[in-house]
């Protein structure tokens, strides 16, 4: 149990650097292409930078949740603090949205009233750069993830990945842009949008789930009933699933001979918990016995 312990805190600190980096590297390369867009006039490369702005948001709001997880319960939260992760989540994707409303409605200016871009090889030499960069880190954060199985930094990767994506479509747009063909800054910053839009939705989703302790995998109830009543030979009436954000809780309502010792119980009811906490990775495992 203690190795497993230790495993867990390793996977969690790693993670949280991984996080930490992706937030840094993240807002540089967002920070480097708005000022940039604002001496080449092109909202693609605006567009890309506020996309990678978000992102970084998210590889915040990672980072705020894996560092939340150690936080010791208070008085005020009985049940620790994963949620706020969600909660943060949930927040993140309003101010989200309202970025790409903003790219939205100045794309549709430049459509109407057409700008041309200035040094449109600095606007495609920077976007190459933004989106090799971000999926570089992108790979090294989802091996991270992989390494220790953590749900909420592999949805970090898959970010970048999506920003650097991002970030060549709207090379691409500025390309077509260069040859001649009309409006494709505007086009390439609505695209971009489009990426930022479905990021909000994404978290929205995720986030409104969590928050309301919807399951996602319901069939996870019936594989750790049979997990117990195999091992132990135990029946169990019922198995409840708590999301907690990046983790989840579960409660096992058991059935006990009822010609058992106190002591031989306890025994029982430890080594249950044990074994689903280490088998189903849970954050919490409570058991409940009831005599048969």
């Amino acid at each position: 149990m203690v190795n497993s312990s230790n495993k867990k805190s390793r996977a969690f600190e790693e993670g949280k650097r991984a996080a930490w980096v992706s937030i840094w590297t993240l807002l540089a390369i967002g920070v480097a292409e708005v000022v940039i867009s604002t001496t080449t006039g092109s909202l693609t490369l605006l567009a890309d930078g506020l996309d990678s702005m978000a992102d970084a948001l998210v590889s915040f709001i990672v980072w705020f949740g894996i560092t939340m997880v150690h936080k010791p319960k208070s008085r005020l939260f009985h049940f620790g603090y994963a949620k706020i992760e969600s909660f943060a989540a949930f927040i993140a994707a309003v101010v989200i949205v309202v970025l790409g409303a903003f790219i939205v409605y100045h794309a549709y200016e430049r459509i109407v009233h057409p700008v041309h871009v200035i040094n449109p090889e600095i606007t495609m030499i920077t976007l190459v750069a933004a989106g090799s960069i971000s999926l570089h880190r992108a790979f090294r954060v989802r091996r991270v993830a992989k390494k220790y199985n953590l749900i909420s930094l592999n949805l970090d990767a898959k970010n970048s990945i999506k920003d650097g994506s991002a970030s060549f479509v709207g090379f691409a747009s500025v390309l077509a842009g260069y040859f001649g063909i009309p409006y494709m800054d505007a086009i390439g910053s609505v695209i971009i949008a489009g990426y930022i839009f479905y990021m909000a939705y994404q978290a929205f989703k995720e986030s409104s789930l969590v928050l309301v302790d919807a399951v996602k995998n319901p069939e996870m109830e019936d594989q750790i009933a049979r997990f117990v009543e195999q091992k132990f030979d135990v029946n169990v009436d019922d198995v409840l699933i708590r999301p907690l954000g990046h983790a989840f809780s579960a409660q096992l309502h058991v059935v006990l001979d009822q010609n058992l010792t106190l002591r031989q119980a306890h025994e029982i009811l430890t080594k249950i918990n044990v074994a689903v906490s280490e088998k189903f990775g849970t954050e919490e495992t409570t058991v409940i016995p009831r005599p048969g």
